[in-house]
């Protein structure tokens, strides 16, 4: 059986984690199948929105443990110029799903935890379900935070919040996740998916290039000061008011036709 099920709803592609035996801890199949899935992903001009969820009532469990210590028993792991080609293996196709220059939505069934939590805040919407549960435990293994944590934590969070995660590896609710602003809604169980593919759809109503414009200059928001982004907005707003896509919708619009969502 594939660590990865990825089906196609349109232009909607829904990623599933299925390993729930392991609660879907990155196993080196299923970082394999996420990294050939995402690289699929890129570029593909039909790809209009990507929703990534687990399976079983679990999100993603993190690190593989049992793996890494049978990796030390075996001496594998010899000093870090063994841990750091792994690293940049799973730091390449992250990278790649959070800059998709369309919408991921992250639907967080049961546990998120370790790097399954990273993985989670690679979205750029998570939803959850009210048995969810998020932790940052590294320091529990003796380790730091990974995929791309230092990152994204303190950006949904604030400094303070995401060093009490970093500091004490606790697990977090669903309900405080939302009141901390790691989760957008909750939802039940039954409900999360199709409240993600509802989400996605809603969100592929809108020209592809003003959406990754939009995307890319608002993952720099926080980064950048006032002039930068002044100068970013006028560049990306002179891109799409010349488009064709801008003069057919203001065509559509003032004949109160609905928009087209099919070219550029």
């Amino acid at each position: 059986m594939s660590a990865l099920n990825v089906t196609r709803e349109g232009g909607i592609v829904l990623l599933e984690m299925a390993e729930p035996g392991s609660r879907n801890a990155l196993s080196d199949a299923l970082k394999a199948a996420l990294s050939e899935a995402v690289h699929d992903l890129t570029g593909d001009p039909e790809v209009r929105a990507v929703v990534l969820t687990g399976s079983g009532g679990v999100f993603c469990a993190g690190g593989d443990l049992k793996k890494m210590l049978a990796n030390h028993k075996a001496g594998a792991v010899g000093g870090a110029e063994d841990i750091t080609p792994r690293m940049t293996q799973l730091h390449g196709w992250l990278r790649l799903l959070r800059d998709l220059p369309v919408p991921v939505i992250c639907a967080v069934d049961g546990p998120a935890y370790g790097a399954g939590l990273g993985l989670a805040l690679t979205g750029d919407i998570i939803l959850a379900s009210d048995r969810a549960s998020f932790n940052a435990s590294f320091c529990k293994v003796g380790a730091v935070p990974d995929a791309n944590l230092f990152y994204s934590l303190p950006r949904m969070v604030g400094l303070q919040r995401a060093r009490e995660m970093f500091y004490t590896g606790r697990t977090v609710s669903a309900e405080e996740a939302q009141r901390i602003g790691i989760a957008m809604e909750v939802t039940t169980p039954e409900a999360l998916l199709p409240r993600a593919m509802e989400m996605a759809a809603m969100m592929t109503e809108a020209s592809p290039t003003a959406f990754a414009l939009t995307k890319s200059i608002t993952a720099r928001s926080l980064d950048l000061d006032s002039e930068a982004l002044l100068t970013l907005e006028a560049q990306a707003q002179s891109i799409c008011l010349s488009s064709r896509y801008h003069q057919d919708a203001l065509e559509r619009f003032t004949r109160k036709l609905p928009p087209r969502f099919d070219f550029r």
